[in-house]
């Protein structure tokens, strides 16, 4: 089981990154827009992720041609091992995927909807592969049932690319796929929270410290 925190808020991303819970964060352009950030503060990112504990730290090039996503990529990768570098599955995407797999560079094909491009992904050696949950869900498609066919279209095939499931509305959604073995999770970090909270868990660590007290005194 891998969890990623998805956002480049470092408060939040630090406090969950201390649990050692997460494998690493995830984020792409408008993330770091939401966070006042920019593609200039990438590399102060990735320094601080790492020292927070992060072991994969996940950014996205940008640029609409494979040249110039290959570039980027390539810098990207520069900043440390740790970096997986992310293209939206277009065409171009897709054709600089292919070239940083074959430089050794681990990649996440984003923005993927349908499991069509999975096999796509897989044919070009990505790492991951990362739908959007939320999105599909909101067109009117069976968000679960189209990550759950591209989980099964990998499996079935033996491919070593992994669905890496983003976009994640609440806990329930992940527990519902995590059971039809989709194993990789990317969340925002107010979902990220409701990972530690249950009404019965609150109540019983405040039975076990009352029962503390009383025998204390």
């Amino acid at each position: 089981m891998h969890l990623y925190v998805d956002t480049a808020d470092r408060h939040a991303a630090e406090a969950l990154l201390a649990t050692g819970v997460f494998t690493g964060l995830t984020t792409n352009p408008t993330i770091l827009q939401r966070a006042s950030r920019g593609v200039a503060d990438i590399p102060d990112i990735y320094r601080w992720a790492t020292a927070a504990g992060a072991r994969e730290v996940f950014f996205q090039a940008w640029g609409q041609d494979t040249p110039t996503l290959v570039e980027r990529g390539r810098a990207l990768r520069g900043l440390g091992d740790e970096v997986v570098v992310k293209l939206v599955a277009t065409r171009a995407g897709t054709a600089a995927c292919t070239q940083l797999v074959a430089e050794g560079i681990p990649t996440l094909l984003t923005a993927v909807y349908n499991p069509g491009q999975a096999l796509v992904a897989a044919a070009a050696g990505a790492t991951y592969i990362a739908p959007y949950l939320r999105r599909l869900t909101a067109e009117g498609r069976d968000g679960p049932a189209d990550v759950l066919a591209m989980h099964q279209v990998l499996a079935a095939t033996a491919s070593r690319t992994k669905v890496l499931l983003a976009s994640i509305p609440d806990v329930p959604s992940m527990v519902t796929l995590a059971r039809q073995g989709v194993d990789c999770f990317t969340m925002a970090p107010i979902v990220a929270e409701q990972l530690f909270t249950d009404e019965l868990t609150a109540e019983a660590a405040a039975t076990f410290e009352d029962a503390v007290r009383e025998t204390s005194r």
